[in-house]
C-alpha cells in the first residue's frame, strides 16, 4: 500500500540553524515523541553521507528504521535500508527566505505492508508528521532561547 505525504512550514529561524537541527538526528530521542533511540551507525560509506537508526515505540510496538542519508547543501535525502516499510524514501528541504526565516518541507513516499498500510491512514500520518515537526520547532526554540 503506497503512501505519499508532504508538509511545509515557514519558520522564524535562520536556514542554517534549522538545517543543523534536522541533521543532528542523534538528538531526536531527546525530544521526538515515541522516539526511544537515535544512533549514528556509519559515516564512512560510499553511497551515503551517514547511516543511522531510529527506534520508535507506538502503542507498545517497537519499530526500527535503518536509513542511509545523503546530506546536501540544503537537503537531506533519506532511504530506508531496513525497517517496517517495503520501501521508504523521504527528504528534508530547507530554503532560506531571508536572514531570519526559512521554509522547510518534509516529504515521504512509502510502500507499506498491508497490515501497516491499514494502520497508517492519511489522517494518522499527517497527525504524526505534525507532532514530529512541532517537536523539532519546540526544541529549536528552546535551544535558541538558551543561546541568546
Amino acid at each position: 500500500m503506497k503512501r505519499n505525504f508532504e508538509i511545509t512550514r515557514i519558520l522564524p529561524y535562520k536556514h542554517t540553524l534549522v538545517f543543523e537541527q534536522i541533521v543532528d538526528f542523534e538528538r531526536y530521542q531527546q525530544y521526538l515523541p515515541f522516539c526511544s533511540g537515535s544512533r549514528l551507525l556509519d559515516t564512512d560509506n560510499k553511497n551515503f553521507s551517514q547511516i543511522g537508526e531510529l527506534e520508535f515505540e507506538i502503542a507498545g510496538i517497537s519499530y526500527k528504521i535503518k536509513s542511509g542519508n545523503v546530506i546536501e547543501d540544503k537537503r537531506i535525502l533519506i532511504t530506508q535500508i531496513k525497517g517496517p516499510f517495503k520501501e521508504m524514501k523521504a527528504s528534508w528541504n530547507v530554503e532560506e527566505l531571508d536572514d531570519e526565516s526559512c521554509k522547510i518541507s518534509f516529504e515521504v513516499n512509502t510502500k507499506a505492508p498491508y497490515f501497516l498500510g491499514i494502520l497508517l491512514s492519511d489522517s494518522k500520518v499527517e497527525k504524526f508528521v505534525n507532532i514530529f515537526l512541532d517537536s523539532f520547532v519546540n526544541d529549536l526554540a528552546a535551544r535558541n532561547k538558551t543561546k541568546n
